[in-house]
């Protein structure tokens, strides 16, 4: 037995017609736009999406974003930048079709090492030793700190370096050394030569040392050369310090001489004196 339905052979009324046909346009042009919109949403989709090659420290590889900036589309590669990394182009950057991505990952790190010290060299004259003579009387030895720093590190590789602390764990030891600086002129042994102004006196009486004023002796400054010390003076050989003047201050010495003519003559003059 054959059913069939009787609707879809009867005779239509005009506006049945109507409507059924306004339907029919309306699926169409539905299904028309829908295929627009899906085309256009897939050319939309494929514009967006840039091409890029991303470098973190030294690795690199190419990777496809359709994220807005350069910052968004590195943290949804999974790597989220942090504020002391250098990336160019900066975060903010609109994101382009063919860019080149370079992060430079930046590190700080705390770090304490255990530190050799040097110790210094200390020369010391010795008035018992001729001069170009030395001796090391004490050997010298390195100390030890305790050192922490500050390093940055950039892509990887050490960048900078700050101490921020210092303990001393064991000090250094002092290297001395003496240094001979005995000299000799016409036999006389000296230890350094200074310029003094020179004057003349004469006259006998007793010097303030209390001996006989005489050739031979000479008046100085106490403070400058000790009384009783021997020295030799330029020109006139062996001299000792016996007598004061109220004159003779500093770098001064008065030369005891036998005659007033003498002392005219002589008048004031600069002398180098060796002294002991």
């Amino acid at each position: 037995m054959m059913y069939s339905r009787p609707d879809l052979f009867e005779e239509k009324t005009p506006d049945e017609r109507s409507a059924g046909r306004k339907i029919s346009v309306a699926l169409i042009a539905s299904s028309i736009a829908l295929s627009l919109a899906l085309a256009g949403l897939y050319v939309y989709v494929e514009k967006i999406t840039s091409d890029l090659t991303v470098r973190i420290d030294h690795g690199v590889a190419p990777y496809k974003s359709r994220e807005a900036s350069v910052g968004e589309a590195l943290t949804k590669a999974g790597y989220k930048p942090q504020p002391l990394d250098i990336v160019e182009p900066s975060v903010d950057t609109p994101l382009e079709d063919g860019m080149y991505i370079n992060v430079q990952r930046v590190r700080v790190k705390t770090e304490t090492e255990e530190e050799a010290t040097d110790f210094k060299t200390i020369e010391e004259e010795d008035r018992e030793m001729n001069k170009g003579e030395s001796k090391v009387t004490q050997e010298g030895r390195q100390g030890q700190d305790r050192v922490t720093y500050e390093v940055t590190y950039t892509a990887g590789k050490e960048t900078d370096r700050k101490e921020v602390k210092r303990k001393t764990l064991k000090k250094p030891v002092d290297r001395i050394v003496h240094v001979g600086v005995i000299e000799t002129i016409d036999g006389f042994a000296y230890t350094r030569k200074e310029t003094f102004e020179a004057t003349a006196y004469t006259g006998g009486g007793r010097t303030a040392s209390g001996t006989r004023a005489r050739v031979g002796e000479i008046a100085v400054d106490p403070n400058v050369i000790p009384l009783g010390t021997t020295v030799y003076v330029e020109g006139f050989g062996l001299r000792t310090a016996e007598d004061t003047g109220g004159a003779v201050k500093g770098h001064i010495i008065d030369i005891y001489m036998a005659s007033r003519s003498e002392c005219i003559s002589w008048g004031r003059r600069n002398v180098t004196v060796y002294l002991p």
